[in-house]
This record gives C-alpha cells, sequence and structure tokens, in this order.
C-alpha cells in the first residue's frame, strides 16, 4: 500500500494501545502508529523494569506517553481510536468506558483487514485456527506457497511480529496467511470481517479461565473464522470442527464448506511429520493447495518434505541414545494426550519421558493422570495449579513423577531416568506462567538445556 492510503488512518490521532508486552508485537504496532504520527498513549499492567526491553525499542519515539503498572479509565475516554491487546477481559471497565464514548476498539489484524476492504486494496487472506494444530497447518500452507513461488505474507500469531506494519508492504493480488488465535478472532467480530479462505482445525478445551468455564462463549470467539465469509469464500473443516459447528453454532454459513479427510490424499505419499492429529493437518494444508490451484506435483514436494514447526511435536534429536522432542505449543491435556499417543504408536518399544504441567487454565485432568500413570516411565511435572489438579487425579500408589520449579531440575532428572532408547519430551498439558515468563521462555530454555547436553 502506499502511505497515502493508511497514514490518515493515524495521523494526529489520539491512540490508546492497551498492552505493550514483552514478545514484540505490542511493540511493532506502536512504532508504526508512532511513524504515522499518531498521538499514542501506551498503556501495560506490567512495570516499567519488566518492559525495559520493550521500552528500549520505543525510546526515540517522542509521541509515546505511558501509563505502566497499571491502567487509567482517563486513557480510555477521548480518544479517537483503542487498540487492544491480546486477554483483555470480556468486561474490562476500561474498554467500557472507551463504548461509552463512542470509541472504536480494534485488535491490530482485523484493523489491518478493515483498512485493506476500505482502501479496496484486493488480497487473499488465508486464515487458520483450531484449539490445536493450527501451528502445523499454518505452516504447512506456508511450507506450500513457499514451494509454488506465490508471493505471501504471514500475519496473526507470529512470535515477534506485528500486524499493523504489514500494511506498508501488501499491494493488490498479494495472499496473508494468518494463525489466528481466539483472542485475535475477537477482532474480526469488530470488523465483521472473515478470512477469504477459513481453516478450522478442532475444538476442545483451552482457554477456559478466560472464558468463564464457558465452551460457548470460547466458540463465539473462534466463530469469526466463518461467521462473515461471502458466498464465494471457503470454509475447511475436518470432521471435529463440523461436530463443533453443528453443537455450537446457530448462524448460517455462506461460505463454501469443504471437509478434508486424511484418507482422500494419494496413498503412494509418504511424510516426515507422523500422528493422527498431524494427518488432519496435511488433508487440510492439501484442499487449501487444490484451492490455490498450485499444481499437483508442487503440493506433494511441499507436503511430503515439511519437518514441522518449532515448538509443535517437533524432533531435536538424538544425542547417547535418547531421542529428544519439544511439544512445547500443547498447553492443554487434550492436546498433550494426542502427542504421547502418536508417539507410542510411531514407537511401541521405546519408554516416554515427559516434562510438563504447569498453570492451570480451568482444564480437567483426569485424562491427561491416568494416560501418565499408565503409559509414562516417569514424569517431571513444574509447579502450579494445573499440576496440582493432574497430581490429585494420580493413583493413590504412583509415584513416577517429580514436581520441579525449574527447567534445569527437570533435565537433570529426566536424564538420570532415561535409558538408551528411551524418548524426552517436553508436552506441558498446562499454561507457563509461574515457573516461567510465558511459553516462548519455556520453548528456549527447554531447548537451551538439550543443546547443552548434546555438546557433551
Amino acid at each position: 500500500m502506499k502511505k497515502s492510503q493508511y497514514e490518515h488512518y493515524f495521523k494526529n490521532k489520539k491512540i490508546t494501545v492497551m498492552g505493550i508486552g514483552l514478545l514484540g508485537r505490542g511493540v511493532g504496532d506502536i512504532k508504526f502508529l508512532a511513524s504515522c504520527g499518531a498521538d499514542i498513549v501506551a498503556t501495560d499492567l506490567k512495570e516499567k523494569l519488566k518492559l525495559k526491553k520493550s521500552l528500549l525499542k520505543l525510546k526515540r519515539y517522542r509521541n509515546i506517553d505511558y501509563t505502566l503498572g497499571k491502567h487509567l479509565v482517563s486513557d480510555f475516554k477521548n480518544k479517537d481510536m483503542i487498540l487492544k491487546g491480546a486477554g483483555v477481559p470480556h468486561d474490562s471497565k476500561y474498554i467500557d468506558a472507551a463504548e461509552q464514548n463512542d470509541t472504536p476498539v480494534y485488535m491490530s489484524f482485523g484493523l489491518v483487514l478493515d483498512i485493506l476492504q476500505k482502501e479496496n486494496i484486493d488480497v487473499t487472506v488465508i486464515g487458520v485456527t483450531g484449539s490445536k494444530g493450527k501451528s502445523t497447518t499454518t505452516g504447512l500452507i506456508q511450507h506450500l506457497l513457499e514451494h509454488s513461488g506465490t508471493s505471501f505474507h504471514m500475519a496473526g500469531n507470529i512470535r515477534g511480529v506485528a500486524n499493523l506494519p504489514l500494511l506498508k508492504k501488501i499491494k493488490d493480488g498479494d495472499i496473508i496467511v494468518a494463525e489466528l488465535d481466539s483472542w485475535q478472532l475477537q477482532g474480526l467480530h469488530t470488523v465483521h470481517i472473515s478470512p477469504d479462505i477459513a481453516v478450522f482445525t478442532n475444538f476442545f478445551e483451552d482457554h477456559l479461565n478466560y472464558y468463564d468455564g464457558s465452551m460457548k462463549h470460547y466458540f463465539k470467539d473462534k466463530s469469526a473464522i466463518f461467521k462473515y465469509q461471502k458466498e464465494e469464500d471457503h470454509l475447511v473443516l475436518t470432521s471435529a470442527s463440523t461436530r463443533a459447528i453443528k453443537k455450537y453454532f446457530r448462524g448460517t454459513i455462506q461460505a463454501k464448506k469443504h471437509i478434508a479427510r486424511f484418507k482422500h490424499m494419494p496413498k503412494s505419499w509418504t511424510y516426515k511429520i507422523f500422528g493422527k492429529h498431524n494427518q488432519k493437518n496435511l488433508a487440510q494444508a492439501f484442499h487449501v493447495g487444490k484451492l490455490l490451484n498450485i499444481p499437483h506435483s508442487t503440493i506433494k514436494e511441499a507436503l511430503t518434505s515439511f519437518e514441522g514447526v518449532d515448538g509443535r511435536f517437533q524432533y531435536i534429536g538424538t544425542h547417547n541414545g535418547i531421542s529428544f522432542y519439544n511439544d512445547n505449543n500443547s498447553t492443554t491435556p487434550e492436546s498433550t494426550i494426542i502427542s504421547l499417543r502418536s508417539l507410542k504408536k510411531e514407537f511401541p518399544q521405546k519408554d516416554i519421558i515427559l516434562i510438563g504441567g504447569g498453570s492451570d487454565k480451568n482444564f480437567h485432568f483426569q485424562k491427561m493422570a491416568k494416560y501418565i500413570a499408565r503409559n509414562i516411565k516417569y514424569t517431571l511435572l513444574f509447579s502450579g495449579g494445573g499440576t496440582d489438579k493432574l497430581r490429585k487425579h494420580f493413583p493413590a500408589k504412583f509415584e513416577a513423577f517429580t514436581e520441579t520449579l525449574h527447567m534445569r531440575t527437570a533435565m537433570n532428572i529426566a536424564l538420570k531416568y532415561a535409558d538408551k532408547g528411551d524418548i524426552v519430551i517436553l508436552s506441558p498439558g498446562a499454561a507457563s506462567f509461574g515457573v516461567f515468563k510465558n511459553e516462548y521462555d519455556r520453548n528456549d530454555q527447554y531447548l537451551r538445556y538439550i543443546k547443552n547436553y548434546m555438546k557433551k
């Protein structure tokens, strides 16, 4: 886009950004707004010291004021726009204050789509969501487009990548591929826009601490992936997401529906990723490739060469006969069970040592506890509400686990119990907060200890 097409939405406008964050997305959006000449208030519940790295990146901008360690209602009044970060409570009194003053409240990806639509920029948006599987499916679609030589932009839930700066790069005819969690989908409800090609992987318990235990409220945000689609759009489903729509959605779906099934893919193809969950991810990516008219030979080349994405059932390597997997993104009991079952099916003779547990997101842990007790050689659990629930469901005499507050301890004990031929996997089944700064901190610590071990 030309600067003249997007700058006027922000220049000299009074904008409050709710959430600076530590991962780079908030900082990137704030830098973009500042460069467009907005008059910004950046507010975050974290104190100045915790935000030090983020604030240093914004230091050169003189048109940013800060409210840190708290939010103030006054920052949400008499503004032209509020840009809301992920995880803001539905009943936030600050957002209520803005809405009572008829101030528009956006989230970054939704705002990008809104501006593209208003400026008549012709793009194809591929959006991927689901309780789990969205990272791998997005990665597969990205791999497809790379192999086909197609120009595209990545957006949504990408570590360190902000959405608003995309406006500088996008032009007519481009493709946007976006991994969208339920929070980012909230922003699509605001602008009443859904992706041209929507991919919905599955739907089960996640973020229920945020949604007050209500699967209906959780699904309401997820439904934005398809709710505003038009008749010429496409919705790529699995049997699991189809069941969820039947159970929780009462509206009419306008888009053309497609149910992707692995059994309909060529039987002769072999893949580097495995497990039933990955078969579903492959099937959906295959269907997207067909919708984009990517040649069959290119789809085969891309899908069969795909090695997975960081942190999602990812094979790291083998050292001293011990194999390491990183499944850091499995933050629900359901997804952890799926990963462990897939390992057991692929390597039935190997024992598994699990590193998991953590804080609670209002999950049910009975099935995970039962699976661990019956199938896992030894388990290391990070302290937290999720681990507390998990322990309560272990059998009375089950003792093959240790609770810890540190990744170093977890790795040392895991290696103590691991024999040649065993598998060590990080697959938390719970949230990271408490022991770790966030899920990326947990991921990075795990990989760092493995890297150091492999040097020995």
